[in-house]
């Protein structure tokens, strides 16, 4: 069984004396999803075990290590789409479980079942309410002391001493954005994407970011009839403007230009840069990962673009013998928020012939699918 996978680390500040280990850390995600892949697991399987990785890493923003509150706690944002089902599932400002993502992945997986008396299963849990039903799923559930590294928590203090010279918001530029996210087709051609945060450094307590928020932290859709290719997408950087511009659901629509690469290019131009619901923000701080695949032939591409300092991304197909990492820099002399840089390579698996899927006219979502 084949596919493609590809993370990444945040959009943000990657520093050089950890590059080595940014890119072990991608590796290792890649692996691990590729093995996924390859046993014939689907893309979501493949999108869970890729964060699941990358939460559980000390150097990212997400899962254990995250950014603390203000009260100085670990609060979790993660969701997951399914491009098939078009199913979406979410928990936001949610602490002591382990792995944030598998809570997401539950939750978009249960949107397929029935309750009795005519209820709907939630698409987005957050807090108390989420911890709750995660413990009724099984996860692993630990301490609040069990999610803090020994980093987070040093940026904690060096946080709180700054806001005796700075005022928080000028502080905000400091904060680490590296959140992490995954998108993948597998080789039914099935794409799905994920994203999973801490949130910005001392952020309020039960602040939801991108990461939780429907169209701006992912979004995938397959191809139904062939005649538009399969997307998929995630972003990273300052949640408040991704939620804003639906960062996400844009650069996924925006791959499907005739150029994905000049059609990110605008989308990050005219609804990021240029947002108007940006008009009082000076710096826009973003990133964006995603894909276009046509399925009759298997033919894929993978752009990114972000307009912080770097963005680091890692991929793989479970057709090529390692993974590979890219760290994207913002032009010398260019200022973080003001312009966006665009990049991007193409991918091809062979596919697995699949039955046509039957769509239902009445609730748009395919037959059989789970």
């Amino acid at each position: 069984m084949n596919g493609f996978i590809a993370v990444h680390c945040g959009a943000g500040y990657h520093s050089e004396s950890l590059k080595k280990d940014y890119q072990k850390t991608c590796f290792v995600a890649c692996r691990k999803a590729a093995e996924i892949l390859s046993q014939g697991g689907n893309a979501v399987d493949a999108v869970e075990k890729a964060i699941i990785e990358l939460e559980n890493s000390p150097l990212t923003n997400a899962g254990y290590g995250s950014n603390l509150s203000w009260n100085g706690l670990v609060e979790c944002d993660a969701s997951i789409m399914n491009g098939q089902t078009l199913h979406f599932g979410a928990c936001g400002a949610v602490s002591n479980v382990w792995n944030p993502i598998s809570l997401a992945k539950q939750l978009c997986m249960k949107q397929c079942e029935s309750l009795s008396l005519g209820r709907i299963p939630p698409c987005i849990l957050t807090g108390r309410g989420a911890r709750s039903w995660a413990e009724r799923m099984g996860l692993q559930i630990v301490d609040d002391s069990k999610m803090v590294s020994a980093k987070a928590f040093r940026n904690y203090k060096h946080s709180k001493r700054k806001l005796k010279r700075y005022s928080l918001q000028n502080d905000l530029k400091f904060s680490p954005l590296d959140t992490v996210g995954a998108i993948c087709v597998d080789s039914n051609g099935i794409v799905a994407s994920g994203a999973s945060s801490g949130g910005v450094s001392l952020k309020h307590e039960g602040r939801v970011g991108q990461a939780a928020s429907f169209g701006s932290g992912v979004w995938a859709v397959m191809s139904r009839d062939g005649a538009k290719p399969s997307v998929a997408a995630c972003t990273s950087g300052c949640g408040e403007h991704l939620i804003r511009t639906q960062l996400a659901k844009n650069t996924a629509e925006s791959l499907l230009e005739t150029s994905p690469v000049l059609g990110l290019d605008k989308c990050l131009q005219d609804n990021f840069l240029k947002s108007p619901f940006l008009w009082d923000v000076s710096e826009r701080l973003g990133g964006t990962l995603g894909l276009v695949f046509n399925s009759d032939v298997g033919d894929g591409e993978l752009l990114w673009g972000h307009t912080t300092k770097t963005m680091c991304i890692g991929y793989m197909s479970t057709e090529t013998a390692k993974p590979k990492c890219v760290i994207s820099y913002l032009p010398p002399r260019v200022n973080s928020g003001q312009k966006a840089v665009v990049s991007g390579l193409p991918f091809k698996i062979t596919m697995t012939p699949c039955p046509v899927l039957q769509w239902d006219i009445k609730t748009d979502l395919p037959n059989g699918s789970h």
